[in-house]
């Protein structure tokens, strides 16, 4: 086996591994809406060109000629824990159904961790499912990073909002105290540099008080999905204006511990760390 980074010529064989024992039908949008871009060529070439472009890191595990693991990874300096720090955090891995529990997955985080050592990471961290949290725990990810609860939110709220653009400085320093879905950059980076016309994009971002906000479509379903860097009391207006653009509800992320009403509970989520020094 051997792991490598991956090249705009490994589109198709990272799509065969994403659709393995799959059927993907309909148009590209259907598609889209059912699994992301890696359920078809023409949008994951996009999302890969976009990573590589942003020099993230793409790595794939070949065997006998075919891609048989995938992982997506983006470098960022983001707070974590209160403190500003370079981490780098595993947005995607995937392994072929039938090259599940040969180490696949180890080999491909053990060749990322020594990628992002060289990188000035001092965190690799990772947003696990309930069925991979002992596997990650065992390669030595203790530090907790982040819990929260992925919620539907009525939108209606007070307050004025303004309309504008901004970058990665002006947020990268902040917390994304609603949306962490994944790392603070990997949420910027779908929401400023991954979209896919008339698939997948920002529908609006703005400023609400001292904080910044983006609001996503959220493909083959209703409502918006909702973004906010730095305070969590300046989320009313930004409510209020979703309400304003036609939403009636919008998704995000809210940390463990704040009160909510009238919200939908989706599941819980978590973000954890291996440190690196």
């Amino acid at each position: 086996m051997r792991i490598r980074l991956a090249i705009l010529d490994d589109v198709g064989g990272i799509v065969k591994l994403h659709t393995a024992g799959e059927k993907p039908a309909g148009d590209l949008y259907r598609r889209y809406s059912v699994g992301g871009p890696w359920m078809s060529v023409e949008t994951l070439a996009v999302h890969i060109n976009n990573l590589l472009l942003d020099n993230q890191l793409v790595a794939v595990a070949e065997l006998d000629g075919e891609i048989v693991g995938e992982m997506e990874v983006l470098f960022s300096e983001e707070p974590i824990n209160g403190r500003l720090m370079p981490i780098a955090h595993i947005d995607v891995i995937e392994v072929h159904p039938d090259y599940r529990s040969r180490g696949i997955g180890r080999a491909l985080i053990e060749f990322v961790e020594e990628i992002a050592r060289e990188r000035g990471a001092r965190l690799l961290t990772v947003q696990p499912d309930d069925t991979a949290r002992r596997f990650y725990e065992k390669l030595g990810f203790s530090v907790a990073v982040f819990s929260g609860t992925i919620v539907w939110v009525p939108t209606g709220g007070e307050g004025e909002t303004e309309t504008t653009e901004f970058g990665w400085e002006n947020v990268k320093d902040l917390e994304l105290v609603a949306g962490r879905f994944q790392s603070s950059y990997s949420m910027f980076f779908s929401a400023f540099r991954d979209n896919i016309a008339g698939i997948h994009h920002t529908v609006e971002s703005g400023r609400s008080g001292d904080s910044y906000y983006a609001l996503r479509n959220l493909p083959g379903r209703d409502g918006l999905a909702l973004l906010l860097w730095g305070r969590l009391e300046d989320v009313k207006p930004v409510l209020g204006r979703a309400k304003v653009l036609g939403c009636e509800r919008v998704l995000t992320v809210l940390p463990n511990g704040v009160e909510s009403f009238g919200v939908q509970k989706v599941r819980e989520v978590e973000i954890i760390g291996k440190p690196l020094t």
